[in-house]
């Protein structure tokens, strides 16, 4: 095959990849692999993957090294099956790329990747025994910073200085992180609220400090949504609503939810979308402390534009 062939070849391969960036971010599905805050980069891909296929589709074989005047034919150099594998490993997932469909994560991914059940658990798997209410509070020193947190920091901070060894903190209690200091005062802001509103913007920052500072949310009243996740160790009057979170793509994405116990849940199935308004409790789960939602009411909703959630700006920029 004339080598200017091959020239064209890998022009068209690198064409493809741009429409097919380019078809993802107009369509809007390209949120399914990438968060936001990564798109700038997509935006760079896109952009220099055209630029390269229009380079490469005016280079001719001489300039590729075709024909050097120097009696040997490099276009004989690989041969045509080495090329064909070579080349297959590019046009193999632009194939795939255009003709398989873009399809949100749900419940049997979530299945795989485990439950984040107070948002500070990487992974959870379900129990092995029923559920257990329990009245466990709060630690003294949990409480003591929710209190004050400056005053808390600055005696925690002095009773390092004075030591050698590391502190020991029960785990409920509150470490000398600034993410563990940003969650208290997202608790701090629903002191005097009687209703937890859960969205989209907030979802990651609100769990996260519910499962923190849990006490302080007992009793109140909250509405979020998401999609219905439910395995065979949960009753029937039980199930978790859930949303993926996602740092930067999807590869990374963690599943964040609550567990919804109440009467007549067993009509909602596995990976629809519910809005859930209920009162917080606890319980214990895999003996960790857990909120779980007193269900006053579940409502069927269609599946949001953005099915995913990311961290805060507010978090990031802390």
């Amino acid at each position: 095959m004339n080598h200017q062939y091959y020239i064209y070849i890998r022009s068209i391969i690198l064409f493809g990849f741009a429409f097919l960036l380019c078809g993802l971010i107009y369509s809007g599905q390209i949120q399914y692999y990438i968060a936001p805050r990564m798109m700038k980069f997509i935006y760079f891909a896109a952009g220099t993957f055209f630029i390269l296929g229009i380079v490469q589709l005016f280079r001719n074989e001489e300039e590729d090294g075709g024909d050097c005047h120097c009696g040997h034919d490099h276009s004989e150099s690989k041969s045509p099956i080495r090329r064909f594998l070579i080349y297959t490993l590019f046009i193999i997932p632009l194939i795939t790329g255009f003709t398989f469909p873009n399809k949100v994560l749900d419940s049997a991914i979530a299945q795989k990747k485990g439950v984040s059940l107070n948002g500070n658990i990487a992974s959870q798997q379900p129990p092995a025994s029923p559920l257990k209410e329990t009245s466990e509070s709060n630690t003294p020193e949990a409480d003591a910073y929710l209190e004050n947190p400056e005053k808390y920091m600055e005696q925690l901070e002095q009773e390092v200085s004075g030591t050698d060894e590391e502190p020991k903190l029960d785990d409920r209690a509150t470490p000398m992180y600034d993410a563990d200091k940003f969650y208290g005062k997202v608790a701090s802001s629903y002191k005097d609220k009687s209703v937890v509103r859960i969205t989209a913007e907030n979802y990651i920052d609100v769990l996260n400090s519910m499962g923190m500072f849990l006490d302080q949310y007992i009793g109140k009243r909250i509405e979020i949504e998401g999609f219905v996740y439910r395995d065979d160790k949960l009753t029937q009057g039980q199930f978790v609503v859930a949303r993926f979170a996602m740092s930067c793509c999807s590869a990374d994405a963690s599943v964040f939810g609550t567990l919804v116990k109440g009467n007549d849940l067993q009509k909602f199935t596995n990976d629809e979308w519910v809005n859930v308004q209920g009162t917080i409790s606890k319980t214990t789960y895999n003996g960790a402390l857990i909120p779980v939602i007193t269900v006053h009411s579940v409502n069927k909703i269609k599946s949001p534009e953005t099915p995913y959630v990311y961290p805060s700006d507010a978090f990031l920029n802390q």
